[in-house]
Parts: C-alpha cells; sequence; structure tokens
C-alpha cells in the first residue's frame, strides 16, 4: 500500500545557544604551559599523539596545534590511530580512516604511525589481560599525549563513559586491548574495566596527559582542557557532566517513526546514537526508556563511515543503497570485538527509502495522518533541523525549545522512490 499521499512534512528548528567555540591556538597554547607539558617535553623527546575515528569537528584543528605546540618546545611528534578494531582492525586500514576524516601526513604536519603490534603490559582481575601497542611503550617513546572527546558512551552508563580513559584502554590498546576491555566488561562492567586497565597503563607507559575536547548541541567545540595524567581519572567525570548538559537530543519522548538518513562509525560509535535513539541493544546493560520509537528507517551509510555498520541492528528496515554500502568483515569484527552482535544484525532490507517507509508506516499500530509522530533526520548527531509531520509541528508552537520554520508540506517521496537528502530537502524548505 502507498501510504505517501496522506502524510505530510514541516521543518522545524531546535533553538541551541549561541556556539561559544573558543580559540584553539590560543586555547592550547595557554592550557599546553598550564598543564605542565611544556616543560617535560624535552629537546629531541618523541611525542605520540592520538587520533580516533569519530568525525570530530575540532580534531583536525586541535592535532595541528598540538603538533606546532611540540616542535615548538623541540619535541618530535607522532600521530597515532588510536582506534580500537576500527578500520578493519589493521594498520593500513586505520590510517585510512584518519584519512577520511582529513587527517594525512601533509595536513597534520607530522607522521603518522602505520605499524601495529600489540603486547600485554600488565593484568586486572585475576586473569584479565591489558594490552597496548608497542610504539607507546617507554622504550619507543618519551611521552603520549591522549586527544579525545568526552561525552556520553553509546554501550554503557556510568561516572565515566567515553574520553580519555577509554582512548587509552581501547585507542592504544588496538583489537587485543579492544577484545580483552569488552569481554572483561560483561562481568565487571565498563566502567571499573576502564578504570582498572587505565591504571595499569598508566604505571607502565609514560602517558603526558590529554587534551579533552567537549562538544555542544551542535558539535561544535565548547570546551578544550589539558588534564595531566594523574588528574584524568578525577577529572573526567565532571567533564562527563558537562557534556551531558549540553548534548543534542530528540525534543520528543516518543515517536511513531524515526527517519535517519545516515548511519556510520564517523557519527556515532554504535552507527545511530543509542543515547538519541533510546535503543541500546546490549544484553549486559539496562535498556533505555527514552525516547521510545516504535519504528526505525536508516537510508545510507556516511561516506567517511569506511564501511563499517556497527548499529545496524538498532534499525527496523534499511534500504538496498545502505546494504549494498555495507563491509561485512569490517563490520562483523567490530561487532564481535565490542561483544556487540545485536548491533551487527541486519533488519529487513528495502528496494529504497519509498519502500522502506511504506513498510515502517505498516507496523507502527494504528495511526491517522494527523497523529501519527513521524520525524526525519540528517543523522544522530546534527539535531538542530527536523522535518516532523503535523501533529508534532503543532506541538513546537507550545515549545520554546522549538521554532517553527516551514509549514508542513506533501513529502518528497509521493512521486520518487529515494527523493531527496535531507539537507536537500532543509535548504529547500528554507528557501520558501
Amino acid at each position: 500500500m502507498n501510504y505517501f499521499d496522506q502524510i505530510k512534512l514541516g521543518l522545524v528548528r531546535q533553538k541551541f545557544p549561541p556556539s561559544q567555540r573558543p580559540d584553539i591556538e590560543k586555547k592550547l597554547a595557554e592550557e599546553f604551559v598550564r598543564a605542565g607539558f611544556a616543560d617535560k617535553i624535552k629537546p629531541g623527546h618523541k611525542v605520540l599523539i592520538t587520533s580516533g575515528s569519530r568525525g570530530i569537528e575540532s580534531m583536525l584543528e586541535v592535532l595541528q596545534v598540538l603538533v606546532k605546540l611540540v616542535k615548538s618546545v623541540g619535541g618530535q611528534p607522532l600521530i597515532f590511530p588510536a582506534m580500537g578494531s576500527h578500520g578493519g582492525g589493521t594498520a593500513a586500514g586505520q590510517v585510512k580512516v584518519l584519512a577520511h576524516l582529513g587527517q594525512t601526513e601533509s595536513t597534520l604536519g607530522a607522521s603518522i604511525y602505520n605499524d601495529y603490534q600489540s603486547v600485554q603490559v600488565g593484568e586486572i582481575f585475576d586473569g584479565v589481560p591489558v594490552f597496548v601497542d608497542r610504539a607507546v611503550l617507554p622504550e619507543q617513546t618519551n611521552h603520549v599525549i591522549l586527544v579525545g572527546r568526552v561525552k556520553e558512551h553509546t554501550e554503557f552508563s556510568g561516572p565515566i563513559e567515553s574520553g580519555l580513559l577509554k582512548m587509552a584502554v581501547v585507542g592504544l590498546g588496538r583489537v587485543a586491548g579492544a577484545t580483552s576491555m569488552h569481554q572483561a566488561a560483561v562481568k565487571y562492567t565498563y566502567a571499573e574495566t576502564i578504570k582498572a586497565m587505565a591504571r595499569s597503563i598508566f604505571s607502565k607507559i609514560s602517558i603526558l596527559g590529554g587534551i579533552a575536547l567537549v562538544d555542544d548541541q551542535r558539535n561544535i567545540l565548547r570546551h578544550l582542557e589539558a588534564v595531566a595524567a594523574e588528574e584524568i581519572v578525577y577529572r573526567e567525570p565532571d567533564l562527563l557532566k558537562m557534556s551531558q548538559r549540553i548534548k543534542p537530543r530528540l525534543p520528543w519522548e516518543k515517536l511513531d517513526l524515526l527517519l535517519v538518513d545516515e548511519i556510520g562509525k564517523d557519527i556515532s560509535g554504535s552507527g545511530l546514537d543509542t543515547k538519541v535513539i533510546g535503543r541500546i541493544e546490549n544484553i549486559y546493560e539496562k535498556a533505555l526508556t527514552s525516547p521510545a520509537i516504535t519504528r526505525i528507517v536508516s537510508r545510507s551509510m556516511s561516506e567517511k563511515g569506511g564501511g563499517n555498520a556497527i548499529g545496524l541492528g538498532l534499525s527496523d528496515f534499511i534500504t538496498q543503497p545502505l546494504f549494498e554500502a555495507v563491509d561485512m568483515e569490517m563490520t562483523r569484527l567490530n561487532s564481535v570485538v565490542a561483544i556487540s552482535p545485536e548491533k551487527g544484525r541486519c533488519p529487513i532490507v528495502a528496494s529504497d527509502t519509498k519502500a522502506a517507509l511504506n513498510l515502517a508506516l505498516e507496523t507502527v499500530g494504528p495511526w491517522r495522518p494527523e497523529n501519527l509522530s513521524m520525524a526525519w533526520i540528517l543523522n544522530t548527531k546534527d539535531l538542530e533541523y527536523l522535518a516532523v509531520s503535523p501533529v508534532l509541528w503543532e506541538m513546537a508552537a507550545n515549545d520554546p525549545t522549538l521554532e517553527q520554520i516551514s509549514f508542513p508540506d506533501i513529502w518528497p517521496w509521493a512521486a520518487e522512490a529515494e527523493g531527496p537528502n535531507f539537507n536537500e530537502y532543509r535548504c529547500r524548505r528554507l528557501e520558501k
């Protein structure tokens, strides 16, 4: 059955506060001195700087400035791809992930580590091994600077989630470290496992400290802070709370249907941010209760995702183009290493967006055009603009956090199978 002649979409905008992006060059230079990094790096010292797989707006500029600062005191910087099993779990694959994010030796002004050799450096919980890459051992490098965004993790909730400690454990540990951490977390919880492994790693290698990044609702850098190694475990919980106060989220507690243009590892560690969609799908973590979304349809893979489709199983329906863009081996590796096979499962595949939406609408329960609560977004990271069905449009009129932009009109799939992408639709409606 074709439902499209019955449904209209309008455009609304979340009224996020103005972004307050710091001057990265000035702020990082101040923090580099304040945290003692400048004094501890001596001429000739080798300094390994981490970079992960997420599409972080400020990351390239932060790394560029950090490289210059290390060089300014005589250090020799080396960029380390710190991303567990991402990029197929290979040295070349992880260097390629950085390239997808615009990070190359040319743009960074520093060499990128392109080898891969995990070594065990410790043990926790009576038998759980702790790994790092050989490159970070004291005989190979003088200092390690962890660079990472502090935010909620898509697999668990706790006093520490995604941040510098996880970067040390999973990033420096590569596939072996990621595997050991996730396996131990099944029994000992993520937070306790990460903290225990981090303590072991910090005692064995020379971690100078970290550069913590906190983004606002628009995914623009709000806060940048250098944290000395011995302070990270105490400071990170406060940075997580800061991130939670200003994170992007959907403005509704319940939806019949959510249409997502793109999923990908650069967008979220789980392709779709579990805390945004209210689906964690983790057998050893408490299920999320909000928001409650009856059906989720995903259209495509992010161009920067590299084919890693972990999180595919969080959708109910996907399109054939999305399915064809999946690198099955890469997705399998990440899903298994993360002890999250549920997120690698394949939903029902429809030929195109229109077909997928028709199937979803047949499975949301009884609805009428005037009461269907449906939203369409670019991805789970970019949530300032949302296309919405009439009932959500009317709700926006009485919501001080939302602005009505464009009145509901017949949606773009009434006459064609794929229709425009969300950005094209948004620009078109903004022009009216």
